[in-house]
């Protein structure tokens, strides 16, 4: 009998049915897509915040000592020490978030003079790796290459990459260029002074780029890190390494404190300005998406009550004529809460469907990928549809359950 019921009302409520699971399915795909959006979106957020340049900078730990005459301070001077070249392998070896480590660069710096013009120029020469492969690291089977390539994306480079073999090649930054007159397939000859023994050291390059990044870049030139070792003296010396790393799960000063076991000589420092805008980036989209959803389904629970209520006023007689004959408020109740179970399950189902079709949309057109579809979403949209169908039909029931029947049967 109950069952009959049902399909009866179902039947004769068609077009109310389809406006309330209409109304469920776009709460709930809203709501399964931007969950979606949101669980597959930070790891693409942290990839494209990556393209800015690296989050984690590694430098020696040196000993400062203040100097002066007894209450006289004449302030302090720091020891220079260096990070050891072969011990750089270890930063992709972490325990624990080895994966998260996207890439690192390190950089041995020295003041050089360029002659140009009959004039003497002193310009920083900084050494570092360009597209480095470690043969003793694979990653996803292939062999893992870092440098500046693969962490600096934002350079922009007119000219040619230099191959990290290449030894009698420079790039220039942009504001060295202008200032000495430089172009591309120039000679330039560069001279150190050793301050140590006082030995000069002079060598011809060739000029293969000019980039320009806006920032310090621009006033420094750049070869591979043999050469600025050789040139310097310094084999094997590195002064910093600047570690790109995708921090979704862990943060940044987590993955610095791993570095600092596997290297306990130095210290890992974190760009803070750019870890924190991206954790403020990541937190606001994160409630934008909750305040969008909390949005979509209290439509959809607003439309199933207005929907259910109209339902009980046109039904009226119905309910009054089932008490009549004995039906319980039990029963009543029952029947408009398993019609809106039914809603909420097909609206919840449906809903997880189209949502994934909407994060998918939203990985291809904003980010250029797909966004995976993720399982446990689907009983959890499920379970926000019939609660939300379930709570909207409370009132509706309540009121469903208090009509008298002497009184709807008499017409008033």
């Amino acid at each position: 009998m109950f069952l009959q019921l049902l399909t009866r009302s179902f039947s004769r409520r068609k077009s109310r049915i389809v406006i309330a699971l209409i109304a469920v399915l776009m709460g709930a795909s809203m709501t399964s897509g931007l969950l979606t959006v949101s669980h597959g979106i930070q790891e693409k957020l942290g990839l494209e915040f990556r393209k800015f340049g690296s989050n984690i900078v590694i430098i020696p730990k040196s000993d400062t000592i203040e100097v002066g005459f007894p209450g006289i301070d004449f302030g302090s001077v720091t020891e220079q020490r260096y990070i050891d070249e072969n011990d750089l392998w270890k930063i992709k070896k972490i325990d624990n978030w080895s994966a998260n480590v996207l890439g690192f660069a390190p950089f041995l710096y020295q003041v050089v003079q360029v002659e140009r013009g009959g004039t003497v120029q002193n310009v920083v020469l900084a050494g570092t790796y360009f597209e480095r492969e470690f043969p003793d690291i694979t990653f996803n089977e292939k062999v893992w290459t870092t440098g500046i390539k693969k962490i600096a994306p934002y350079w922009n480079l007119e000219g040619e990459w230099i191959v990290d073999s290449d030894e009698k090649s420079v790039i220039a930054g942009s504001t060295v260029a202008e200032k000495l007159n430089l172009e591309l397939g120039e000679s330039l000859e560069l001279s150190y002074e050793n301050p140590e023994n006082r030995q000069i050291t002079t060598e011809q390059l060739k000029i293969s780029g000019i980039v320009s990044t806006g920032g310090s870049e621009d006033s420094q030139l750049f070869v591979t890190l043999p050469v600025a070792q050789k040139i310097s003296s310094r084999p094997g010396k590195v002064h910093s390494v600047q570690v790109s790393a995708l921090c979704v799960e862990c943060p940044a000063e987590l993955m610095g404190t791993e570095i600092e076991k596997k290297l306990p000589y130095i210290q890992a420092k974190t760009v803070k300005q750019l870890v924190n805008t991206e954790m403020m980036i990541m937190d606001q989209l994160g409630q934008m998406m909750l305040l969008i959803s909390v949005i979509a389904l209290g439509a959809a629970g607003i439309c199933v009550m207005t929907t259910t209520m109209t339902t009980v006023v046109e039904r009226r007689k119905e309910i009054g004529l089932m008490k009549s004959l004995g039906a319980e408020n039990g029963k009543i109740a029952s029947l408009f809460l398993t019609e809106s179970i039914i809603v909420g399950l097909f609206g919840g189902l449906i809903g997880y469907l189209v949502g994934n079709v909407f994060a998918q949309y939203i990985g291809e057109s904003v980010f250029g990928t797909p966004i995976s579809p993720v399982l446990y979403l689907l009983p959890l949209t499920i379970g926000i549809s019939l609660s939300i169908t379930i709570l909207a039909s409370i009132f509706p029931v309540k009121r469903a359950t208090m009509i008298e029947p002497a009184v709807v049967l008499r017409g008033e």
